[in-house]
């Protein structure tokens, strides 16, 4: 059996953020911690006090109303349920460009745009209607605490810079030289014309490699 090739860094990092990005679909992506206040007939002024951890499927909520606790699991949006589709989707597709010798930079681009994607469509669904039936004088005040929702991004953005590392450098020809022909030597970068005696491209200012100009 042929041995397996030891495993560099920059592909073990790009399996870490492929679990990262799948493992936050398990963490609350917000923490929303807030205090309602309002007059209902019959009961007086009531004060509520609530803590909700927002996953990407579900949410558990947990408010206190008048010395009474409640709490328990409820459903939230259901295009919210896309969001962990797609981060889940993500972090398979980097797991899987982290397993091969050569980077596939369309498979590459598809994680990444799903995974920063994720946490955009999260966060832009946050509409909910509070009717209280004879409540009157009802104010509202909350925090939005983000949590897991950055791990998404932070793996995506891992994830990319290490493939970019793996990418090998861009190497420009040198001129074809024949002997008593002017050779034009310019830029390999952005192809201004130069001379041999440039070591500086005067116009972007790229290093010359001394095989351009000899």
């Amino acid at each position: 059996m042929r041995p397996r090739e030891p495993r560099g860094k920059p592909v073990r990092v790009m399996l870490m953020a492929g679990i990262v990005m799948i493992a936050s679909i398990f963490v609350p992506w917000t923490i929303i911690v807030g205090k309602s206040n309002y007059y209902m007939k019959g009961a007086g002024f009531v004060e509520e006090t609530f803590t909700v951890l927002e996953f990407p499927l579900v949410a558990y909520i947990y408010y206190t109303m008048n010395g009474e606790t409640t709490q328990g699991w409820i459903e939230i949006f259901p295009v919210r349920s896309i969001a962990a589709v797609m981060v889940f989707a993500s972090g398979l597709l980097i797991m899987r460009v982290a397993r091969r010798e050569k980077t596939d930079a369309r498979m590459l681009t598809i994680a990444v745009i799903l995974g920063l994607a994720a946490p955009t469509l999260f966060a832009s669904v946050d509409n909910v209607t509070v009717s209280l039936l004879q409540a009157s004088d009802f104010s509202q005040s909350y925090s939005i605490i983000p949590l897991g929702v950055v791990l998404p991004i932070a793996a995506g953005s891992i994830a990319l810079y290490n493939i970019l590392k793996r990418l090998p450098p861009i190497e420009a020809a040198p001129p074809t030289r024949v002997p008593g022909v002017y050779v034009a030597y310019r830029c390999p970068v952005c192809g201004y014309p130069i001379t041999r005696k440039y070591l500086y491209c005067p116009n972007c200012g790229s290093r010359i490699p001394r095989e351009i100009t000899g």
